[in-house]
């Protein structure tokens, strides 16, 4: 076959004119040509012809058993046998009259019924593996011919089939595609959901830490309106203590600090959350970790203590003062934390069912700045973790929890987070029976 037949142009009706080429190379008489490609399967004829001066223009998708002619054509090329036809010129122009009737062609002129088959011409299919090679002629071709057309028959068969292959390469990459396509957009879900989640645990130990500070407002609030009126009283007496009036103003400019303080306190809690829950920009900032460490570890305390009320846990933690601010995406690291804490307490949790006398539930927090890394190490004192569990915990929709309690997302996300989001590494060591730590080191 010849090199500038490649596969990858053999497709649709560009075939047609590499054909019109061979043939006329080989100098067999003819004035049409096509190829009908045979599907047993959805019992149709994909039928493609040129015209007259060599144009590819015709492309036809017929039942099999749409005509004698057509039937013929499969009977034939299921023995692997040359069939011939002779038409006349009204033969012609019927065929070509009922196809555009059945919308296959659009207008005889396209087909281009030709003057100079006047009387009749001949029909000539040759078989190959996947269908016929035809060749219309003025007159019968000769043995030679026949053996010629077979010839390139033949060689078209192996180029076409080089083309299905490279065909169903290219449709099933477009299907893995679309599927790893769907397949990150499943993924986003999830962890929106899995960052869904972890938020509704958060609930009540958010509305825990919330309501101290705003206590604090309420009851500063109400000594601040007691100061007020002190001072205003005190302003309308004849003999004025400016001593007293002085310490009032004082105590009262110290009360809404105090306000302000336990205020903004709030609205941290409340800004974490929202961030939280969005989508995760990518954006790294400098953050302080020990600061942001504390302020999850406390909100998922006192998210399990909502649903578990005689749960209590001693939290230790043990921050690096010379840690200073860390370059992380802040709701992604927090989303870790959160992880490794619920990993913690459901952990101890779990421990202080089974063991009532004399154990005591206890979770530490170190955070260490090294050499070339931050350091931050979540330790329990829990159920520990099976060697046969330690190897797997990392990946997707792996859970010891029982159905409803874990998505097995939460590790799998937050190793990701650390490794692939910001280069670091997480790990974990743990004796069963004895506790877990799982520790997670950021560059710097």
């Amino acid at each position: 076959w010849p090199t500038h037949m490649r596969p990858g142009g053999c497709s649709g009706l560009v075939l047609l004119a590499e054909i019109w080429a061979e043939l006329t190379t080989l100098q067999v008489p003819f004035f049409r040509c096509g190829v009908f490609i045979v599907n047993e399967a959805q019992q149709r004829i994909q039928a493609f012809l040129s015209t007259p001066d060599g144009q590819s223009r015709t492309q036809l998708n017929l039942p099999i058993d749409q005509t004698e002619n057509s039937w013929q054509i499969v009977e034939n090329w299921q023995y692997q046998r040359t069939y011939t036809d002779r038409w006349s010129h009204d033969q012609l122009q019927q065929w070509a009259t009922s196809m555009v009737e059945e919308g296959q062609i659009d207008s005889l002129q396209e087909y281009e019924v030709v003057d100079e088959v006047k009387e009749a011409f001949s029909l000539q299919f040759v078989p190959f593996k996947q269908g016929m090679l035809y060749v219309g002629s003025l007159d019968p071709l000769t043995l030679s011919q026949m053996d010629l057309t077979q010839s390139l028959a033949d060689a078209f068969s192996v180029a076409y089939a080089r083309y299905e292959d490279f065909r169903q390469l290219e449709e099933a990459k477009s299907r893995v595609d679309i599927t790893l396509t769907e397949l990150k957009a499943t993924q986003a879900q999830l962890i929106q959901k899995e960052k869904m989640a972890s938020l509704g645990e958060l609930t009540a130990g958010i509305a825990h830490e919330i309501q101290n500070p705003l206590n604090f407002v309420n009851n500063f609030s109400e000594v601040r309106a007691e100061l007020v009126t002190e001072l205003e009283e005190e302003q309308l007496k004849p003999d004025r203590d400016p001593e007293l009036e002085a310490e009032l103003l004082g105590d009262l400019k110290q009360n809404l600090q105090k306000i302000t303080h336990h205020g903004g306190r709030a609205s941290a809690i409340v800004r974490g959350m929202l961030e939280h829950s969005r989508s995760s920009t990518g954006e790294r900032q400098p953050t302080n970790l020990n600061a942001l460490a504390d302020e999850y570890l406390r909100l998922a305390y006192q998210g399990l203590r909502s649903k578990l009320k005689d749960f209590n846990c001693e939290l230790i933690t043990d921050f690096d003062p010379d840690l200073g601010r860390v370059s992380v995406v802040p709701s992604d690291i927090g989303r870790v934390l959160l992880n490794l804490f619920n990993n913690g307490f459901y952990a101890v949790s779990e421990r202080s069912r089974h063991e009532l006398a004399g154990y005591k539930p206890t979770i530490w927090l170190t955070t260490e700045r090294l050499d070339n890394t931050i350091q931050l190490r979540v330790r329990d004192n829990g159920t520990g973790i099976p060697d046969a569990v330690k190897a797997k915990i990392f990946q997707p929709f792996f859970t010891t929890k029982p159905t409803g309690e874990g998505t097995g997302l939460g590790l799998s996300l937050s190793y990701d987070i650390v490794t692939k989001g910001h280069g670091g590494a997480l790990t974990v060591e743990s004796v069963l029976g004895e506790g877990t730590e799982l520790v997670v080191e950021l560059p710097i």
